[in-house]
């Protein structure tokens, strides 16, 4: 087996250099999604309206968690061009930069989620029950929305530079922890009260607020070359570089997962039950799209990376590997998708209506993977270049341009209608993706042209 992954190593350096950094990275975001399939799981088990709640509650501050998730990914090409252009000692001002964001807009977030989300949840619930367990999920959870973007911040740090170990053993122990907390407090186990989706809203937030404790502890006292070694306080208030790469981007990935939360507020008013079918689908093809995370993650590494020493045809190289991998990946999920969309939903829940509808969404939903994938693998590259406006320009023109639009009218004005219901809506959402992933490969192909026979190799066209 060695002699084979030296062979692999010798004959293809490329590809083992974004495997080196793909197969850690897709564990980790797939243990962290895990914990949300593991909080979907238990409470389509326990209550098919706590299930519900949980999904209205979910689309409502997803979009505000993704936007402080996006912002911290400014920090990967950064902190990438400088490790590899021998300046590390500027990590610690972008990780200053990067605590002083995530409390500062996570508390924000978490006053957002408290007074103004509750006051949506209550217009978009149907049921009393589900408006009363969807307002309380975002009282508890809200106070974890800063440990959400400074886990984050840390993570992307030690995935780019070239550590993601790590991350790795967090998001397993996290996992571990979450299971354990979701057992004991959704059905009252070991003398615990019976909480229900609170206790998952407790799981989790006590999983966000152990994960950043385990970083910080790791890289100031154990770790034996640390990266973050200083907080740098009056960066933590002069945050301008980071936040000019990291808003776009947070704002290009709120944008997406916006659409989805868009759609479940869309979709209530085919009732509760469509409301957990397409907890689901969310679910469910969330759990297919981190790897796809990863390897955008991994292509924003390597390019700024390529970049910083080969130039443009290392980034051609490291762009072919990343799209075939996905290719490969996307394929596989489709044909499982297919032939198992009537058993997969009932891993979520054993209600016969929800498990119906969410099999009929499967069917669509495997379709645009493909090109999910794809504007996926260049939102990375073109973050590697630090070329963020342009991608949150063509998630908002593709997403809400065409996806919504397309859908709404699909569900409720097209002849195929009174067919199709809120399957409509998937139909838009892939429209919408095909569209993205054809503007942002063209943006690519612009950039490239751009960076042809350059390096980005000065430190100041580092920094």
């Amino acid at each position: 087996m060695d002699s084979r992954w030296w062979f692999v190593v010798k004959r293809f350096p490329v590809l083992s250099e974004v495997l080196h950094l793909l197969f850690p990275m897709v564990l980790t975001m797939t243990l962290e999604l895990s914990i949300s399939v593991v909080d979907t799981i238990m409470l389509g088990h326990y209550s098919a309206l706590h299930l519900a709640a949980v999904g209205l509650a979910s689309s409502l501050w997803l979009p505000v968690g993704c936007f402080l998730i996006g912002v911290t990914f400014g920090i990967t090409p950064l902190v990438t061009r400088h490790l590899h252009g021998r300046q590390p000692k500027l990590v610690n001002l972008y990780m200053s930069q990067a605590v002083g964001l995530s409390v500062g807009l996570g508390v924000l977030a978490s006053l957002v989620a408290i007074t103004i989300l509750p006051y949506f949840a209550g217009l978009m619930a149907t049921e009393e029950e589900t408006r009363q367990v969807s307002v309380t999920y975002l009282y508890i959870f809200a106070p974890a929305l800063p440990m959400l973007a400074l886990m984050t911040a840390y993570k992307n740090l030690f995935e780019a530079a070239g550590r993601p170990g790590f991350p790795l053993f967090v998001a397993s122990f996290g996992l571990v922890l979450n299971i354990l907390f979701n057992y004991v407090l959704i059905f009252g186990n070991f003398g615990f009260p019976e909480m229900g989706a609170k206790g998952a809203a407790l799981a989790s937030a006590l999983s966000l607020y152990l994960a950043v404790a385990l970083f910080f502890v790791y890289d100031r006292f154990l770790n034996k070359t640390p990266l973050f070694t200083r907080l740098v306080w009056r960066y933590t208030r002069k945050f301008s570089i980071l936040l000019n790469v990291g808003a776009p981007a947070g704002f290009a990935f709120a944008f997406e997962v916006g659409l989805f939360s868009s759609m479940t507020w869309l979709i209530s008013s085919f009732g509760d039950l469509a409301l957990g079918g397409g907890q689901i689908v969310m679910s469910y093809t969330s759990f297919l799209f981190t790897p796809m995370m990863a390897m955008s993650a991994v292509t924003a590494i390597v390019v700024a990376k390529a970049m910083s020493k080969e130039g443009v045809d290392g980034v051609r190289k490291r762009i072919r590997v990343i799209v075939w991998l996905g290719l490969s990946y996307v394929s596989s999920c489709f044909v499982i998708t297919q032939l198992f969309h009537e058993q997969i939903p009932y891993i979520y829940s054993n209600n016969a209506q929800v498990v119906a509808l969410a099999a009929s969404i499967l069917l669509i939903s495997s379709c645009y993977q493909f090109p999910d994938m794809l504007q996926t693998v260049f939102t990375g590259a073109l973050r590697g270049f630090r070329d963020t406006r342009s991608t949150m320009i063509a998630f908002a023109v593709s997403l809400f341009g065409l996806s919504i639009p397309f859908g709404f009218w699909l569900s409720h004005y097209s002849p195929w209608a009174e067919t199709l219901s809120l399957r409509g809506f998937y139909i838009g959402l892939g429209a919408g993706l095909t569209l993205l992933a054809v503007i942002l490969i063209l943006r690519f192909r612009v950039i490239l042209a751009r960076y042809e026979g350059r390096r980005i190799a000065s430190p100041r066209e580092v920094a």
